[in-house]
């Protein structure tokens, strides 16, 4: 983005920003709300790899964005089962191809869901780079789906590379009118 000069080209910035809002559905405004604020910077080379993150606290920081996102679409009057979370991992042998891990499935136990997730993320080539979130936007007409990423930490452009892959795989399972499985 081109820095602004004048008192008059911050003003039109502003304006503009209010309009876009004012053109939002609810959905996206608790999306871009969620999302403000700078990207994390990446602390290693282009072809390096992040340190991994233990289990826990990948597991841990993944269920606090969530819990977050939900608590602003309730406060937002908005339905917080329209959101799904997805740890994304790779392997260190082929990274990249992302590791899609739901945090929630139907029909499993919280449980269930944390132990078999853990069991994949406590693998020592295993490399957590963040979480996917899909969220329903009942607001626009037809209904859609958004797909965004969140970010443990900064990352170089081959891992945002992933991330990206990771929602486009999401984005061809799920079914017209979505459906949140």
């Amino acid at each position: 983005m081109t820095p602004y000069k004048t008192r008059t080209a911050k003003k039109n910035l502003r304006e503009g920003i209010k309009k876009m809002e004012k053109t939002m559905s609810p959905a996206a405004q608790v999306r871009r709300e969620f999302q403000l604020g700078r990207r994390p910077v990446p602390r290693y080379g282009e072809n390096e790899h992040p340190e991994p993150l233990h289990p826990i606290v990948a597991w841990g920081r993944a269920h606090e964005a969530l819990a977050g996102l939900r608590g602003r679409m309730t406060a937002s009057g908005l339905d917080p089962k329209d959101v799904r979370a997805y740890i994304i991992a790779i392997h260190r042998g082929c990274p990249d191809i992302p590791n899609v891990l739901p945090l929630e499935r139907q029909g499993e136990a919280p449980d269930e869901r944390r132990r078999a997730v853990m069991e994949v993320l406590a693998r020592d080539e295993v490399i957590t780079l963040g979480v996917i979130f899909h969220q329903r936007d009942r607001g626009r007409q037809p209904m859609q789906n958004a797909f965004f990423p969140y970010y443990f930490f900064g990352l170089t452009q081959r891992d945002d590379a992933v991330l990206r892959k990771a929602a486009e795989i999401l984005k061809e399972q799920q079914e017209p009118g979505g459906n949140l499985n």
